[in-house]
């Protein structure tokens, strides 16, 4: 029994020591679709393990009202090519894929997908005696975001207020411009005041889309009280 233990653990470790790991550059991806740039490029680097197969697809990114990325919430896209769409990447190796937009008609709006980068599971299988084996199964994921830009501005407009207790409000905003609003320099002022704190920051608000900012104030407000800053 204890030998069967042994050979399991050290089996363990061996599977855990093949593990793949590999980065995605850039961690961004824009396309100026207003400068006619349709093509862009993506680096595969192989950091440590054993040999990671990785397959690509381009998926809408979803997004929840707080901003936050809704993972496996996204349908493929068919707008994209990705070539190659598989690599197998050994130690020490990089690879270069080739991201093509294909839609059809003008970009009239920013738009934003993932570059979804999957590592294909990986069976690891050893006998160390009679009876006794092991599969094991790892798998990496990125989700790097890729985004069509169309150089047009945002416009955030006031949507609704209310109380959410605890002292708290929400305001949900709607981005009704063309163009994204990006979020590292957002900034909310109600009546006169500068609120520091307050939720809803979490990656840029698209067009068409609606982001609820939560923050501590006495009461609800209106569309005339708050002023978004950007």
């Amino acid at each position: 029994m204890k030998k069967h233990i042994l050979a399991l653990i050290c089996l363990l470790f061996a599977a855990l020591g093949a593990n793949a790991a590999f980065t995605i550059d850039p961690a961004v991806i824009l396309m100026f679709v207003d400068q006619g740039e349709k093509t862009t490029f993506v680096e595969l680097v192989h950091t440590g393990g054993g040999p990671a197969a990785v397959q690509f697809s381009v998926e809408e990114r979803v997004l929840d009202i707080d901003g936050v990325l809704v993972k496996d919430g996204g349908a493929k896209s068919a707008a994209f090519l990705v070539h190659p769409a598989q690599v197998i990447l050994y130690p020490n190796e990089r690879a270069t894929v080739q991201v093509q937009y294909k839609g059809k008609g003008r970009v009239t709006a920013d738009k934003a997908y993932v570059l979804h980068s999957q590592e294909v599971p990986l069976n690891i299988e050893k006998e160390e005696e009679p009876g006794v084996g092991m599969s094991v199964q790892m798998l990496t994921n990125y989700y790097t975001v890729l985004a069509l830009d169309t150089g047009k501005p945002g416009k955030l407009v006031f949507v609704s207020s209310k109380s959410i207790g605890g002292g708290k409000i929400e305001v949900i905003a709607e981005n009704k411009g063309a163009g994204r609003v990006k979020l590292e320099r957002i900034g909310l002022v109600v009546s006169g005041n500068v609120v520091k704190n307050f939720t809803g920051k979490s990656n840029s608000i698209m067009p068409g889309t609606q982001r609820r900012f939560t923050f501590e104030w006495p009461r609800a407000v209106t569309e005339k009280e708050v002023k978004f800053v950007y």
